[in-house]
C-alpha cells in the first residue's frame, strides 16, 4: 500500500479509534477481492463474496484451485443471462397480448363509427294535457340503400335516420315496404338466431360476412348469399336447408 494511503487512513481512525474500538497498532484493514466492470461508460467496482473469493492467496491457504473462482463467476454471470432472456420473453409476451387488446378495440370502435347514431326527433307543437302528445312522431320507413349490415340491424332494432324501429312495425306498415322488408328479414332473422344463441349482434354480423365473402360485399350480395345457405345449410350460421 502506498504510504500516502497509509498514513491517510491511519490519521482518519485515529480520530474515530475509541468510538470504533480500534486497539493501537492494529491492522484495520481488510483485502477484499474486488472485480472491475463497465456499463455505458460507468466503471463500478464490485466487492467478491467471501464464498467465491479463491484467488490465488486464499485458494493457497484452503488448498483449492486459483481458477475455481472464475468458475463461480462464470456461473453467477450465466445465471444473469438467464434471467435477462426470461424477463426479455415474458415482456414479448405482455406485448403481444397488449397489442391484440388493442387491435381489439380498434376494431370495436371502427364498428362503432359505422353504426348510425339513434337520433331522436324533437316535438314540434307540443300540446299539454297527456303524455303521447309529447312523443316525438317517427314514420315507419327503411332507409333506402343501406352500406353494410351494421345499418341494417340498427335499422330493425333502433331506427336509422329518426324512422320507427322496423322489429315494432306494425302489420299495416310492412306492407307499404313489403319488398324491402321481405329481402331486408332474411338478415334479421339471421342475427337473431345467432343472438339468441348467446352472441352479440357485432360478433354476429362479423361471422355472416365471414361465411358469405368478406365485409366487402353489398348487403344485396349477401342476401344472395344468405338465400343459398337456406337451400344447402350453413353449420357456423346455424342454418339447415330445411329452412325455405
Amino acid at each position: 500500500m502506498p504510504d500516502g494511503l497509509r498514513t491517510r487512513i491511519l490519521n482518519s481512525l485515529a480520530e474515530d479509534q475509541v468510538r470504533l474500538n480500534v486497539r493501537p497498532g492494529e491492522n484495520c484493514v481488510r483485502k477484499v477481492l474486488t472485480l472491475a466492470s463497465e456499463y455505458e461508460g460507468v466503471v463500478t467496482f464490485t466487492e467478491v463474496e467471501a464464498s467465491m473469493d479463491m484467488s490465488e492467496e486464499r485458494a493457497t491457504a484452503v488448498g483449492g484451485g486459483g481458477e475455481l473462482w472464475k468458475s463461480v463467476l462464470i456461473g453467477k454471470v450465466c445465471a444473469i443471462d438467464n434471467r435477462v432472456t426470461e424477463m426479455e420473453s415474458n415482456h414479448a409476451g405482455h406485448y403481444a397480448t397488449i397489442q391484440k387488446q388493442i387491435e381489439r378495440m380498434d376494431g370495436n370502435i371502427k364498428r362503432l363509427a359505422m353504426m348510425p347514431a339513434r337520433r331522436i326527433l324533437p316535438a314540434s307543437g307540443v300540446r299539454g294535457g297527456g303524455s303521447n302528445e309529447s312523443q316525438p312522431i317517427q314514420p315507419a320507413n327503411l332507409c333506402k340503400c343501406p352500406k353494410n349490415l351494421y345499418v341494417l340491424w340498427a335499422e330493425y332494432e333502433s331506427g336509422v335516420g329518426g324512422n320507427k324501429p322496423a322489429r315494432t312495425f306494425s302489420l299495416s306498415e310492412r306492407g307499404k315496404v313489403r319488398f324491402h322488408y321481405c329481402r331486408r328479414k332474411i338478415i334479421w332473422d339471421t342475427v337473431d338466431a345467432l343472438v339468441r344463441r348467446g352472441v352479440t349482434s357485432d360478433v354476429a354480423i362479423d361471422r355472416i360476412y365471414a361465411e358469405c365473402g368478406g365485409p366487402t360485399l353489398k348487403v344485396k350480395q349477401v342476401i344472395s348469399k344468405i338465400k343459398e345457405f337456406r337451400k344447402y345449410g350453413n353449420a357456423a350460421l346455424h342454418i339447415n336447408p330445411s329452412q325455405r
